[in-house]
């Protein structure tokens, strides 16, 4: 009985220990007072090879206002230099937990990307899928643009780099991993999207009578000069440097063959009775495949895809018979849509080529399913190979 007794003594005695040990733990909880939570980090090129850093500063509050604000180190040697001084400069420790965009300003891009992105791939703390853009400017103006929709610019931007706008080929996505990835395989080579800012002109609500009512007033003129945010064109890169561009077709055709996107729409111009008719087509790709060959020592890229496609609205009004079968395309447009995409998809292929990026990864191919041609051919491999398009669309129903 007094064995009983001591053990349950002991047992509670280690219970109070443990109970007291983990309640008096911050698990790793970081004062919130004391912290600035980096939501965007924007690089740009500085003077004498120097980088300068804008971050994006969320600073918790207790309300349902989020509000944030950008500051500035310039003339750092490393990123890390700089997170160190954005603790001098705000006297908040920056924690890049909750960092979720990376912008590159276009001249930081002109040269080796990597420099400033190694800083994120070495920390423990940023996300591999943190997003990752060109700014067709300097990173930190884009930070700096206000936003039509009220959002905190980071958050705005982050809608438009959205999975969703990948999915129907209006943007090409990527996050640091990806990235990293493609700039460390055998071709060295990779892709970004392009964000431009666009001013709006007017609200539009400028042109309405006069309101006798002050709050309208106000928010008429607080949202008149806000920016529009568009990443519809790609950046190509070679050795982390940036050395060649796509344009928004050359993007989306890129999107349908080699990424995540199964659904697009796109326009299509036939000739009908003499006249030129635009059609616009809602597509799904249901197939698409991209191997290389080797063939007689050439290589040889080939893509396979297959779509089916409905007339979604047309540049002329529709005969009742037209319209009841909409989800029956005619052939002549479903030939037409084939040629616009192997003649866009062409173009991507050599705008690739010619600039040095392996977009389609030829090389890494190579090194994996023919390494004889791939040592033979060494660095010639891009310049040497061709395409083969076997693209099918076929009608919705």
């Amino acid at each position: 009985m007094t064995k009983n007794k001591i053990a349950a003594r002991i047992f509670a005695f280690f219970a109070a220990a443990l109970l007291l040990l983990f309640f008096s733990n911050d698990f790793g909880l970081i004062d919130i007072q004391k912290t600035s939570i980096v939501t965007a980090i924007g690089i740009d090129a500085g003077e004498n090879g120097t980088l300068d850093i804008t971050a994006q500063i969320a600073v918790p509050e207790s309300g349902s206002n989020a509000k944030a604000g950008n500051v500035s180190v310039r003339g750092a040697q490393t990123v890390g230099e700089a997170i160190a001084e954005l603790n001098l400069k705000t006297g908040w420790y920056p924690t890049l937990v909750h960092c979720r965009l990376i912008l590159l300003g276009m001249k930081t891009a002109e040269n080796n990307v990597f420099r400033a992105l190694d800083y994120f791939l070495r920390s423990q703390f940023v996300e591999d899928y943190c997003l990752v853009a060109v700014c067709d400017g300097r990173a930190e103006d884009a930070l700096g643009a206000q936003s039509p929709v009220g959002d905190i610019t980071y958050a705005a931007i982050e809608k438009v780099l959205s999975s969703e706008a990948q999915k129907t080929g209006l943007v090409s996505v990527n996050n640091l991993r990806e990235f990293a990835k493609s700039y460390y395989a055998p071709g060295n080579s990779g892709f970004l999207p392009l964000l431009s800012i666009k001013k709006e002109a007017e609200d539009g609500s400028q042109n309405q009578p006069a309101q006798e009512n002050s709050s309208q007033s106000a928010d008429q003129t607080q949202n008149t000069g806000s920016d529009v945010f568009d990443a519809s064109s790609t950046v190509l890169f070679s050795q982390g440097r940036a050395v060649g561009r796509l344009d928004a077709e050359q993007t989306l055709a890129f999107n349908l063959a080699g990424t995540d996107t199964d659904f697009a729409y796109g326009d299509i111009s036939v000739t009908e009775t003499g006249q030129t008719v635009t059609n616009n087509l809602k597509t799904k790709v249901t197939k698409k495949t991209q191997h290389v060959t080797d063939e007689a020592g050439v290589p040889v890229l080939r893509f396979t895809i297959r779509a089916r496609a409905q007339v979604a609205d047309a540049s002329r009004p529709g005969s009742a018979e037209e319209v009841a079968r909409s989800a029956v395309t005619p052939p002549h447009v479903l030939r037409a849509a084939e040629t616009k995409l192997q003649n866009r998809l062409d173009s991507v292929f050599r705008t690739a080529q010619a600039s040095g990026c392996d977009l389609f990864a030829v090389r890494q191919t190579l090194q994996r399913f023919h390494p004889a041609l791939f040592e033979k051919l060494g660095d010639s491999a891009l310049s040497l190979a061709k395409p083969v398009y076997n693209i099918l669309f076929d009608t919705l129903h």
